[in-house]
């Protein structure tokens, strides 16, 4: 069983409402990863799962899986200099119009700046090089994580990564991972507050806390589903939706 959570938490206030909730979702190392080999050590290390592309007149190497990777891992996949080209790493990931996507990795500038470096999540796109500007002239080559949340609008998205390493450089990637997260909502309705959860498709537990350490189970069901809490219970409470999956 894997699993994937969102948070809520909300006050004891006779005037709160939805908009005035407090939304906080997090991503959970156990959440299924609906990216295939997502840290490239698939039968000893490859590219399987991935789509290798090439754009520009320059000669084809493509990117390689070399070791060590990030936090241990055993491998990685590394972009080095072509000229004048461009090599794009890429997957179909199965998604739901609407659903909400967490898009986490971890990404190294190698020794210096790279000539580009775009991630894409369907029409989602971000420079990844802006993370490692430190100064005029200078750039952090270390490993950096990036996380985004993107609500997917078709039913299968593309995944990719647009690099072009310079000669002094290299550009590495591990640790691809897109998780689907839950959507939650809440309202306060007299002196009760309701939360519903809308999504994904799957069996969900909502738990309830009064510190964000000790958690208990309120309600299990299938989303979409509307569960009911009395403010006068607790001065303040959390919420969090568990996604239960099978891997």
């Amino acid at each position: 069983m894997e699993l994937g959570l969102g948070v809520m938490g909300v006050g004891r206030s006779a005037v709160l409402t939805a908009a005035g909730a407090i939304f906080i979702f997090v991503s959970s190392s156990y959440s299924q990863n609906l990216v295939q080999n997502g840290s490239f050590d698939a039968n000893g290390g490859s590219f399987q799962g991935w789509q290798i592309g090439h754009s520009g007149p320059g000669p084809y190497s493509g990117p390689n899986v070399v070791s060590p990777g990030f936090g241990g891992n055993p491998y990685y996949a590394r972009f080095t200099y072509e000229q004048n080209g461009n090599d794009t790493l890429s997957q179909d990931i199965a998604t739901i119009v609407g659903a909400v996507y967490r898009i986490s990795f971890s990404a190294e500038d190698g020794a210096g700046h790279n000539f580009g470096a775009e991630f894409n999540f369907g029409s989602f796109s971000d420079n990844l090089l802006s993370a490692f500007a430190i100064g005029p002239g200078q750039w952090y080559s270390g490993w950096t994580n990036f996380t985004f949340d993107v609500t997917a609008s078709q039913l299968e998205t593309d995944l990719s990564f647009n690099i072009a390493a310079d000669m002094g450089s290299e550009f590495g990637l591990d640790n691809v991972s897109v998780v689907e997260l839950p959507v939650c909502q809440g309202v306060a309705v007299g002196r009760s507050f309701h939360v519903t959860v809308f999504c994904p498709a799957y069996p969900t537990l909502l738990q309830a806390s009064t510190n964000m350490v000790n958690w208990v189970c309120v309600c299990t069901n299938m989303p979409p589903y509307t569960f009911t809490d009395s403010f006068s219970q607790f001065p303040r409470r959390f919420y969090r939706a568990i996604v239960k999956r099978q891997p």
